[in-house]
């Protein structure tokens, strides 16, 4: 499929079954959330650690991937008017020199702590709870990319836009 003509809309959910790290396809993942037709927001393992990114990189990075539209306009804008303002905030902090939040898959920093760590999924989840109102049940410790594709894939408030044929899951997280 040639990604260059998949628009996104705010508050899309991109969510992969592979990833930049060593880890075999189907037990890590990647996520990040759209704000723009070809603008993402993801939390990497590298410095900035939540940074905006052209969503082509994402396509091309991870091309085994699912990608989920919210429905209701009100719950798509909150979500990504809230990765915009996070994003601005951990730049301003950056800037400062205040490494917050920095990247940690730390299971005893609870979810909803949007401060004192990040990762990929948590920063979709953090979104849609502070954005938009709406919590995604989080099945075990960690919220992973894995627990988005189970979520959005049964919530009536998000339709599937593409799936790669090729994308699944080995393990439920």
């Amino acid at each position: 499929m040639n990604f260059a003509h998949r628009v996104l809309r705010p508050g899309d959910v991109l969510t992969a079954c592979d990833n930049m790290l060593a880890v075999p396809t189907g037990f890590l993942g990647h996520s990040a959330i759209a704000v723009g037709p070809d603008e993402i927001v993801e939390a990497v393992v590298t410095f900035p650690y939540v940074r905006r990114a052209p969503a082509a990189e994402f396509f091309m990075q991870h091309p085994k991937h699912a990608h989920y539209r919210p429905i209701p306009d009100w719950l798509a804008a909150g979500s990504a008017q809230y990765a915009i303002t996070y994003h601005q905030a951990c730049q301003a902090n950056y800037a400062k020199g205040i490494i917050v939040p920095p990247f940690s898959f730390s299971p005893a920093i609870p979810l909803e702590d949007p401060w004192s760590s990040i990762y990929c999924s948590k920063l979709v989840w953090l979104c849609y709870y502070y954005g938009a109102g709406y919590p995604l049940y989080n099945d075990f410790f960690l919220f992973t990319p894995e627990d988005l594709d189970s979520v959005l894939g049964s919530a009536p408030h998000f339709e599937l836009i593409y799936k790669h044929p090729e994308f699944h899951f080995k393990i439920n997280t």
